[in-house]
């Protein structure tokens, strides 16, 4: 029914009750009531709580059909049951239940969506990069798997190689043998002819001293015969004949290995990483204590200090040019020595043991209460920097005519190899250190690329560094750390410097303590904002406190 105070097309809706044009609502029973309507409602129900307010059409919100009477519309929703109902509904089944207005849970389910949209949409660049990620290894994959195939034909041609190789070989021993049993035959035809000679001229002998009746040659003829041997054996002689291998692939040839797709955890895309203590750099950084490790000189390269790890706030495992580590505290007070099995060049903490990398078995070991445990094998690759994560994996700098990066377990299983971009480019030429940031990048040092090369923990390549481009100064990094601000912290071998970066590769000083550096290459947090810095050529190690 049209009221006529209101524009051409625009009508009133109807009451739950009488079908008459709305004038008011009940929010507490969330029905439609007409002027006529509102005192018998009033009568019918509890007057307790019933709020009766004047219907305003142009907020109200309809429902839909009524999924069981589905010729009314819904007028309010059940938060009981957690559904839209009608006004038929509302007096008889869920006339009991808490009820309200349909705009009530709209509210509550805009917010919840609105809150969701901002969460999703929050994720989209993040989901974007990956999507770009995937694209790209999309793109590259035709290339990957040609280069599996070329590498399958390099080995298939150094096979037959060796095969033809291994046939000369062969050919060359049958044709001796060959040789050696031809002699041995025409030297028994020769033995065998002589005596049948013998046997012949015997006969004609024996024939004409029967006839002659020579009594001295008979005599003469019977001790010849007495020395006479005759053979017992002979030498039978066996040809070598070729034995050939069932032909395995998998134990001889190689083989296809395949790798089950890894699920790697997003996170939290929209958290970001928060970073503790906002601390200030120091202007000039200080110098703590200065000690000498006590490791000797390389004949060759002068080399004394390689590698640092910190075991606490306290103390210190120091490795060098001897196949030695140790322990040391923050004043250079000597508190433990174990000897190693290689010197030792590239250190980690696991579950608060030291775990360093032996390159002449090419495994990684872990000193426990002075006694070496060997972790597992990287097999044909040999490990260089190692770095142990907060969840107890290891990621290790591995290099044979290749190099890459590999997560392990504390068991040896293989959770991420990162060695290709996107265009299946090598990110690696000679990877010394590694360290994984607190927001989970993968932060790695390459010598013979002069740059500090980061992924993301899917191996995604970020940036990567090459020095200074305000002063565009040479570069030439040597070990690497991060602490607790996200900093990256870059010791620079051959120009003496440390670098310090933003988490983005964005540089943001050196550290030069007033007293300078030579030669850094170990490095490692110690406290908060104090770094352990080990020289290289000296052996001396320096604790610099560089924020305030």
């Amino acid at each position: 029914m049209a009221s006529s105070n209101l524009k051409q097309g625009q009508h009133y809706l109807e009451c739950d009750i009488c079908h008459n044009p709305v004038h008011f609502t009940c929010k507490k029973c969330a029905v439609r009531l007409c002027s006529a309507c509102v005192e018998p409602h009033m009568l019918t129900q509890s007057k307790n709580g019933h709020d009766i307010v004047k219907y305003n059409a142009q907020n109200k919100l309809e429902g839909g059909e009524c999924l069981i009477h589905t010729q009314q519309k819904c007028s309010a929703f059940c938060k009981t049951c957690d559904m839209p109902i009608c006004v038929i509904c509302l007096s008889f089944k869920h006339n009991t239940h808490e009820t309200y207005d349909l705009s009530e849970k709209a509210d509550t389910v805009s917010q919840f969506i609105m809150k969701e949209n901002e969460r999703l949409q929050s994720m989209r660049s993040e989901l974007e990069k990956i999507l770009e990620h995937i694209d790209k290894r999309s793109a590259a994959l035709p290339y990957v798997y040609k280069q599996t195939k070329n590498n399958i034909s390099s080995h298939a041609k150094e096979w037959h190689q060796e095969i033809d190789k291994t046939k000369k070989a062969m050919y060359k021993d049958l044709d001796q043998m060959q040789e050696k049993h031809a002699e041995i035959l025409l030297s028994q035809k020769r033995e065998f002819e002589e005596m049948l000679k013998k046997l012949k001229n015997l006969k004609q002998t024996v024939f004409s001293l029967a006839k002659s009746k020579d009594l001295l040659g008979m005599i003469n003829l019977k001790l010849e015969l007495e020395n006479q041997q005759v053979p017992t054996f002979i030498e039978e002689i066996r040809p070598a004949f070729f034995q050939p291998f069932k032909f395995n692939e998998r134990l001889y040839f190689g083989f296809i290995e395949t790798q089950e797709s890894q699920k790697l955890p997003l996170g939290d895309l929209t958290q970001k990483h928060q970073i503790s203590s906002p601390r200030q750099a120091l202007n000039v950084p200080i110098v703590l204590s200065v000690f000498d490790a006590g490791f000797q000189a390389d004949q060759y390269t002068n080399n004394r200090l390689y590698d640092m790890v910190s075991v606490d706030d306290d103390r210190v495992w120091a490795g060098g040019e001897r196949s030695e580590l140790r322990l040391f505290d923050l004043l250079g007070r000597l508190r433990d020595t174990v000897t190693i099995t290689d010197k030792s060049m590239y250190l980690t903490l696991h579950e608060g043991h030291v775990v360093y990398t032996d390159r002449n078995d090419n495994t990684l070991n872990k000193i426990i209460n002075g006694k070496i445990d060997k972790l597992f094998c990287t097999g044909d690759w040999k490990p260089y920097g190692i770095t142990c994560n907060k969840t107890g994996d290891f990621l290790v700098c591995l290099r044979t005519s290749d190099s890459k990066v590999v997560r392990y377990n504390s068991s040896g299983d293989v959770l991420q190899e990162i060695q290709y971009d996107s265009h299946y480019q090598s990110l690696f030429k000679l990877p010394l250190y590694v360290v994984e940031n607190g927001n989970g990048d993968i932060c790695v040092a390459d010598w013979d690329k002069e740059a500090v090369t980061v992924v993301d923990k899917f191996g995604i390549f970020r940036f990567s560094f090459t020095g200074n481009k305000i002063s565009k100064e040479n570069f030439k990094p040597s070990s690497l750390t991060t602490d607790s601000m996200h900093h990256i912290i870059i010791t620079d071998f051959k120009y003496s410097r440390i670098h310090m970066l933003d988490r983005d590769g964005q540089f943001l000083r050196y550290i030069t303590p007033d007293q300078g550096i030579q030669r850094p290459r170990a490095v490692c947090v110690v406290r908060e904002g104090e770094l352990m810095v080990g020289e290289c050529l000296t052996g001396i190690i320096k604790r610099i406190k560089y924020l305030h």
